[in-house]
């Protein structure tokens, strides 16, 4: 096996070019709520790690905040660059930023890609100010993520393997439920600590989401491209007969989304 942040961040650099338009914008339904966790608003100096292609960043901006986005992978910072006015490339954990230099902190689906999240939390801590909000979001299971989970049933019903050389499970696995989750966050410190279920729909041509997938992902993609023709001819098939129970009835799908989103205080001195 790989080691895992080699696999994301090779995985992500290949597609900094292809994630925007299409999961990207899926993933673009929690935006608004993951900034009022946070209370960013006009005026707010915020952090946004994993910022992708600069979406959230975007919005954040759009309410007057001064953002400051980061990124682990170089190709993702320059797009991010190209709508934000200040991107740098950082990872997380080992920002560089001085301590209570952010009024807030947020990422959106970053930190189940992080190589260490207990890590990562502190850091986050480390550069908001006292009093300050972190909010994070991870996706929730792929039982009600159908988005996602979709794909995973359609690996299975049609035989597959898992292609050799992946890496195991993401270190974030273990804390990929609502109470790990807001455990994670009180272990760095955070007070008032919560962990919100989100919801929404992607409506979507179901063949160009089979296309979205591949060219948004990293590990759901490499599950389906490390496959001989035939049974990623297979996994396509059944991905598609799943996705019909979704049928909008005008050639798209509605897919439930689903997300944790967990916010917590940083505590006063």
């Amino acid at each position: 096996m790989v080691d895992f942040q080699e696999f994301e961040r090779g995985g992500w650099a290949r597609r900094s070019g292809t994630y925007d338009g299409g999961f990207g914008a899926m993933t673009a339904g929690l935006h608004a709520r993951l900034l009022a966790e946070a209370a960013v608003g006009a005026g707010t100096r915020v952090l946004e790690v994993g910022c992708g292609t600069g979406r959230l960043g975007l919005a954040a901006a759009a309410l007057g905040a001064e953002v400051t986005a980061t990124d682990a992978v170089e190709e993702m910072v320059a797009e991010a660059a190209r709508v934000l006015p200040r991107a740098v490339t950082a990872s997380l954990p080992g920002l560089p930023f001085a301590d209570r230099e952010f009024e807030a902190a947020v990422g959106a689906f970053v930190i189940n890609h992080v190589p260490d999240p207990v890590a990562a939390v502190r850091d986050l801590a480390r550069v908001v100010a006292p009093g300050g909000r972190i909010a994070l979001s991870c996706w929730d299971s792929l039982a009600a993520n159908r988005a996602q989970g979709l794909f995973f049933d359609a690996f299975a019903e049609a035989g597959a393997t898992r292609p050799a050389g992946l890496p195991g499970d993401a270190p974030f696995a273990p804390y990929a439920a609502p109470e790990a989750f807001a455990e994670l966050l009180r272990s760095a410190g955070l007070t008032e600590v919560a962990v919100h279920r989100v919801g929404w729909t992607h409506r979507v041509d179901p063949g160009q989401w089979w296309k979205d997938v591949l060219e948004g992902t990293v590990l759901t993609s490499s599950l389906i491209e490390g496959q001989p023709p035939e049974t990623a001819a297979r996994i396509e098939r059944a991905y598609l007969r799943l996705a019909a129970r979704y049928a909008a009835g005008d050639g798209t799908v509605e897919l439930p989304v689903a997300a944790l989103l967990a916010v917590g205080r940083v505590a006063a001195d």
